[in-house]
């Protein structure tokens, strides 16, 4: 209805509202008067001798009366001219009147006039039904209500009917749409549009006009779709020219669109190509995913995942989006998604924005979420359940109560309008988000189920990581601590074995000290590889001929009553590791399983090592996702043990765990075996059953056929060569850097024997001081790495002009890489790892003097 119309039916309801008046002691006394002047002219006519000169004044008066007796007649020109009173005014004017507007029954809409301040005065019927419906008999219906209390029951109601009110109070006119709710016992949901306009005196005209067309309020074609309007997560409609008729309130607030945007079009929220990908499946009909950018208001991009489905052909067609705006899948893959919805052709009468939801969606029916039945559940709810989520089943009973039955209940109450993790019960685990919306009674209507496994998954391997790598830090601080105290000891009692020669009394227990020490440095090395800090070696080589020559060593190890086997596999490939390590991991699983299958009186069973070419597919098929794309060769590991639980198959890496019985084992054999396979770039996964055994898969990069350097030629003569005693005495100057005073005396002790010049420095400051006093006069440089103020990397760095042609040698507990990254690389250096013996630092002394030498040359 047009306002003007508005206006001029209320200026006729102006003019009701003066139809009565109360009667009063003046109207009473004039009609008496009236009445006996009447009386005085009717006896004047009858005798009119008696009357004289008043005659004619009495005959004017009943002439007088006679009019009023025929105004009397017409009643209706007395009320409206105010002079008559109704029958029974006499009664009615004891009582409050009430104005009275006729006119509102006659419109089709919900009409109530209240005040300024909204109390209600009067209403059509067909507001009054409106609060039977709202109210449920939670009040008088025969006195209106105004509109905030009669939506009470929707919070979500409560800004628009504000904007009302306070429009309203200061005299202007204001329309609303609500947004979709249900009322009373009403299923689906309704909106409605609401007026408000001022009236003279003071009064306002409230309308409420119920939508029945859904292009009026939200471009839906649906009414069910509606539900759509408060999900957690993104949707819109946009035809085949690419204008955009809808958008939820969940992507305008994302986009920063306001509610009453209109003329918004595809290109105007992301670029062309993404454009493109959105309209790739028209002709199919499918549902078709894309990864794009969709842009906000204020012009930034953010990265979401959009599933599109068109109906329609041509110009007709119309597409619907669905919005997630997270970097994770909520599907398996596209295959899946496209096979399955491919399957299932949509229902003619069903409600694709429900049935067609990516992520699962449920109808509920109930009291409260403890009594809650499911009246309908979408196909993705009915996969992520197992087929549990069937009608008439207890939403509750979805999910599983691992804190107690009041713990679940207290999490779904938490559920309402915010997502809420839970675990679905079932064979496999599953983690999801559950999103719970009420009706207007407060009552369970609709819930969201999406599926988070993957993304729970990806963060518990996030924070194993982080405490691996926290462990792995610990270990290689120790490590290298304690390799400095090795140093120490393995000198000495290298120099006390050369006092104290065989047949001497102390010889036999310096030769326990060095046992000991060779014990203790693989335990360090063990501690390094799990930190992924020791030093590699790595060579070009086949795993063929390398696993069928060390399987003649392995055997040896093996128990006779297991039975050993290797079996290889076709067109293996190159690989780049380091020998000795990956001699040591294989090692490490090979003792591991047999111990497995002699354990508590065993009788020995099988261990097998196989090898093949594999991919990353391969390892995504067993459950190991994390293995990047690329080739690689596969080396497997099974034994037919006892096998390890699942509870503690999550913590084999870990450094000391061990199931082992009490001095049995240290703990470090798998976290060795971890550090070594990763620190070479690969991945180790271990698969196993209780009562059948276990097998680690350890993915090793292939090399590919560029990567392969070319085999040395090895001259006749050098394989007749016979090796030549080593002399490890010496000449040259020598600059010895170390902040263990331990390990500096001893060393420059046995370099000074072999007669070398040794000068000793405490720490970087103290050997630069010396390098700026006699610049360019030392033959080699002894540094090590890490030292309190300067460390050794910085020392070369500052000294480079005052070192000239000096080779530097560096020492340390760290591996090499770590060190090289602290340098510029335009100076060569060598690397000797701690700890070591006399006999490695002499020899090595000796190679770098020789190559300076060979330089100098």
């Amino acid at each position: 209805m047009a306002q003007p119309e508005v206006v001029n039916t209320a200026e006729e309801g102006e003019d009701d509202m003066h139809e009565r008046a109360p009667l009063d002691l003046l109207q009473v006394g004039f009609w008496s008067c009236l009445l006996f002047a009447v009386a005085a002219a009717s006896a004047t006519l009858a005798w009119p001798d008696a009357g004289g000169a008043a005659g004619l004044i009495l005959l004017i008066a009943m002439a007088a009366g006679g009019m009023i007796f025929l105004l009397w007649i017409l009643r209706g020109a007395g009320r409206r001219m105010g002079l008559f009173p109704d029958r029974g005014a006499m009664a009615d004017a004891m009582k409050p009147v009430m104005p009275k507007h006729n006119w509102i029954e006659a419109l089709d809409e919900a009409v109530m006039i209240a005040d300024r301040g909204g109390a209600p005065q009067i209403a059509n019927e067909a507001y009054h039904d409106l609060m039977s419906i709202a109210l449920l008999g939670q009040a008088d219906l025969t006195t209106p209500v105004s509109v905030d209390r009669m939506f009470s029951a929707s919070p979500g109601l409560a800004a628009p009917v504000f904007r009302l009110s306070k429009a309203a109070k200061a005299g202007e006119a204001h329309r609303e749409t609500l947004p979709a709710m249900t009322l009373g016992t009403e299923s689906l949901p309704v909106q409605f549009e609401v007026r408000v306009a001022p009236l003279k005196g003071g009064r306002v005209l409230w309308r409420l006009r119920r939508i029945t067309g859904s292009e009026d309020a939200t471009g839906a074609t649906d009414m069910r779709a509606l539900y759509v309007e408060d999900a957690p997560l993104g949707f819109f409609t946009a035809g085949a020219d690419g204008t955009v008729s809808y958008a939820n309130s969940w992507l305008r607030d994302l986009l920063g669109l306001p509610e009453t945007a209109r003329n918004i079009r595809l290109d105007d929220l992301m670029r062309p190509e993404f454009v493109k990908m959105l309209r790739r499946d028209r002709k199919s009909g499918v549902p078709g995913r894309a990864d794009i950018m969709i842009r906000s208001r204020d012009g930034v991009e953010v990265p979401v995942q959009t599933i599109t489905t068109w109906n329609g052909k041509g110009a007709d067609a119309t597409g619907r989006t669905v919005v997630i705006a997270n970097s994770h899948s909520l599907l398996e893959g596209e295959g899946r998604m496209l096979a399955a919805s491919a399957s299932r052709p949509p229902s003619v009468d069903g409600d694709p924005m429900f049935d067609d939801a990516p992520f699962g969606a449920a109808r509920l029916e109930g009291n409260s979420l403890d009594g809650a039945i499911i009246t309908d559940a979408n196909r993705a709810l009915m996969n992520l359940a197992d087929g549990g989520a069937s009608p008439g089943t207890r939403f509750i009973d979805l999910f599983l109560s691992e804190e107690g039955d009041a713990k679940l209940r207290e999490k779904l109450l938490d559920a309402i309008d915010k997502p809420v993790g839970l675990k679905l019960s079932g064979e496999d685990e599953k983690h999801v988000n559950v999103f719970i919306t009420l009706d207007g009674r407060g009552q369970p209507a609709v819930a969201y189920v999406i599926d988070m496994t993957e993304q729970k998954a990806l963060e518990m391997r996030l924070a194993q990581g982080e405490k691996m790598s926290a462990i792995g830090k610990l270990a290689g601080g120790v490590a290298h601590d304690f390799n400095n105290v090795l140093t120490g000891i393995m000198l000495n009692n290298d120099h006390l074995m050369t006092m104290h020669p065989v047949g001497d009394p102390s010889f036999d227990n310096l030769k326990k000290i060095h046992e000991f020490s060779v014990r203790a440095k693989d335990l360090v090395q063990m501690l390094l590889a799990y930190a992924r800090q020791q030093t590699f070696r790595r060579e070009v080589f086949e795993p063929g001929d390398f696993l069928s020559e060390f399987a003649i060593l392995l055997g040896q190890l093996i128990d006779e009553r297991i039975d050993f086997n290797v079996v290889h596999g076709r067109d293996l490939p190159m690989i780049k590791a380091d020998r000795n390590q990956l001699e040591t991991a294989i090692i490490n699983l090979a003792t591991n399983a047999r111990d497995a299958m002699l354990m508590d009186g065993g009788r020995g069973g099988s261990l097998t090592i196989t090898t093949s070419r594999a991919n990353e597919k391969d390892a995504h098929a067993q459950g190991f996702r994390f293995v990047e794309e690329g080739e690689y060769l596969l080396i497997e590991v099974e034994d037919t043990g006892h096998g390890i639980t699942p509870e503690n198959l999550k913590n084999i890496f870990n450094p000391f765990f061990t199931t082992k019985p009490k001095n049995l084992g240290t703990g470090l054999g798998l976290s060795t075996v971890y550090g070594i396979i990763k620190q070479s770039n690969g991945y180790i996964c271990p698969i196993s059953e209780v009562g059948k055994g276990t097998k680690f898969q350890i993915y090793l990069p292939a090399l590919r056929a560029d990567e392969i350097p070319e085999p040395e030629v090895v001259e006749p003569e050098q394989l007749n060569e016979v090796p030549q005693p080593v002399d490890f005495s010496g000449r040259g100057r020598i600059l010895l850097v170390e902040d263990e005073d331990g390990v500096r005396a001893i060393a420059a002790t046995q370099l000074k024997s072999r007669g070398y010049e040794v000068e000793e420095a405490c720490d970087g400051e103290e050997a630069l001081e010396i390098l700026e006093e006699d610049p360019g006069s030392f033959d080699l440089v002894i540094s090590d790495v890490v030292m309190p103020g300067i460390d050794g990397p910085t020392l070369i760095k500052e000294a480079k002009d005052l070192l000239g042609n000096a080779r530097i040698l560096f020492m340390s507990g760290y591996a090499e890489r770590d060190v090289a990254e602290k340098l510029d690389g335009d100076r060569e250096v060598a690397f000797m790892p701690k700890p070591f013996t006399v006999k490695q630092l002499a020899e090595r002394v000796k190679q770098e003097l020789a190559v300076r030498a060979k330089e100098a040359a």
